[in-house]
């Protein structure tokens, strides 16, 4: 799922322990303010890149039953492969982040997009389920690599008063993946069979590495290297032990992992009940999956909403809404008008769920914001592992209704939590009075 990255022209803290806001201009050599067009070519690329790799994280789930005839296996230990991507994931940002701030996001970008090309060859070319797992794995470290060097490299190589803008294009690819990736992979693994829908993403991957190798850098040699390598890097687990122990920030991320738990675990095992419910042929499934990818790009127009609400308020309401929904949906699949619309309202309820955590987590910490959202994106990619591993044998021996029942009830914690944050926060506090309080509390 998509990561928070920094929202640009946000306060950076520097060594002199002072926050400066960055300069709206870009420098060139000679001192001069450089006049630098949108840079649409990388853009595109960093967008197609995280567009192949949320694909590839989210198209198993209409395939298992299709992957696991194909293997003479089980859906639930097909449905492994998706633990095996998010571990890959969560391993992959550990170790390979560094990479880009001591060497090159350029190269951290080309080397990840060229091991998830390998990984996704794989899994096309796989004879058996060992094969598919390694190439499972292997995209999945691949994606922990690419999209955290993918946001820094916005923060690094576009113009500052393009950044905001390219910054939200990029984003918005996760959105654009579940939108009209799965779909389309869901569609050409039924037409064609499902290792065509690896095939095209490792296409798309290889068109990726050519838009990247013929971009150009942006930034001035002026404007050096990012700040945070060295000290920052050495002084990881100090300030990940720190970050913790900030307001709201382990409630937060507690209820990040408990909401995406009870999503993965719903998710995973969706394609293929609908492929019981329809048919395996049938393309109703990609038109479900595609319902539900609508819903979650309704969060383009409901964030401000929730902004005016209140971001707090609302994301209590919507964690308390999650928790019927999972459970209805199983019980309305024989009903395809009420199915589309539950699928739908899940979709938009989820997604601003999503944004809204990223948003408060973001927000706990000016200082140690990397930091806060590197536990967010650790959360997340834990729960995409567990919620496969845990719930597949509760899928096979008792359907999704039952499944549907766990993950409402795991939903259920996550909302008591968000509700006591609210209960116990400051939402109706001033912005400038929040922010120093929170510095307050940092220094």
């Amino acid at each position: 799922m998509a990561e928070a990255p920094d929202k640009a022209g946000d306060p950076e803290h520097t060594p002199g322990g002072k926050d400066t806001a960055p300069d709206s201009r870009e420098t060139a050599p000679d001192g001069k303010e450089a006049a630098t067009g949108f840079p649409l070519l990388t853009v595109l690329g960093l967008m197609a890149g995280i567009f192949a790799v949320g694909s590839e994280e989210l198209v198993v789930s209409p395939l298992l039953v299709d992957m696991a005839e194909a293997f003479d296996t089980t859906v639930a230990v097909m449905a492994l492969s998706v633990s095996t991507y998010g571990i890959g994931t969560a391993v992959g940002a550990l170790l390979f982040a560094p990479l880009g701030d001591r060497v090159s996001r350029r190269l951290t970008l080309l080397a990840g997009m060229a091991v998830f090309i390998v990984g996704t060859v794989l899994c096309a070319l796989a004879t058996g389920p060992g094969v598919f797992f390694t190439g499972r794995a292997l995209a999945g470290l691949a994606t922990g690599a690419f999209v955290p060097a993918a946001y820094a490299f916005v923060g690094d190589q576009i113009p500052f008063r393009h950044r905001g803008r390219a910054m939200g294009i990029v984003v918005s690819s996760w959105s654009l993946s579940l939108v009209l990736g799965v779909p389309v992979g869901a569609y050409i693994g039924q037409w064609t069979g499902w290792r065509w829908t690896f095939g095209v993403l490792s296409i798309l991957g290889a068109f990726v590495m050519l838009v990247l190798l013929r971009t150009r850098d942006q930034r001035r040699p002026a404007d050096g290297p990012p700040e945070a390598a060295g000290p920052a890097a050495r002084g990881w687990t100090r300030s990940a032990a720190r970050v913790l122990l900030l307001p709201r920030v382990a409630v937060y991320v507690l209820a990040t992992f408990l909401n995406m738990l009870g999503f993965y675990g719903m998710y995973t095992f969706l394609g293929s009940a609908l492929d019981y419910r329809f048919g395996i042929d049938s393309p109703l499934t990609s038109l479900m999956i595609l319902l539900y990818g609508l819903g979650f790009a309704t969060s383009f127009a409901t964030g401000k909403w929730a902004d005016d609400q209140g971001k707090e308020r609302v994301l209590v309401g919507l964690l308390a809404g999650l928790v019927p929904a999972l459970v209805v949906i199983p019980l309305v699949a024989r009903w395809t008008p009420v199915l589309v619309l539950c699928l739908f309202l899940w979709g938009a309820m989820q997604s601003l769920v999503v944004t809204l955590l990223s948003t408060l987590l973001s927000e706990c910490s000016h200082r140690h914001r990397g930091t806060v959202l590197a536990f967010y994106s650790l959360a997340t990619n834990i729960a995409v592992a567990l919620g496969a591993a845990l719930l597949g044998p509760l899928f096979t021996a008792h359907g999704l209704s039952a499944v549907g029942w766990t993950c409402a009830g795991i939903t259920l914690v996550a909302f008591g939590l968000s509700g006591w944050a609210y209960l116990h926060g400051d939402e109706r506090n001033p912005p400038d009075a929040r922010r120093e309080k929170v510095m307050a509390h940092e220094d």
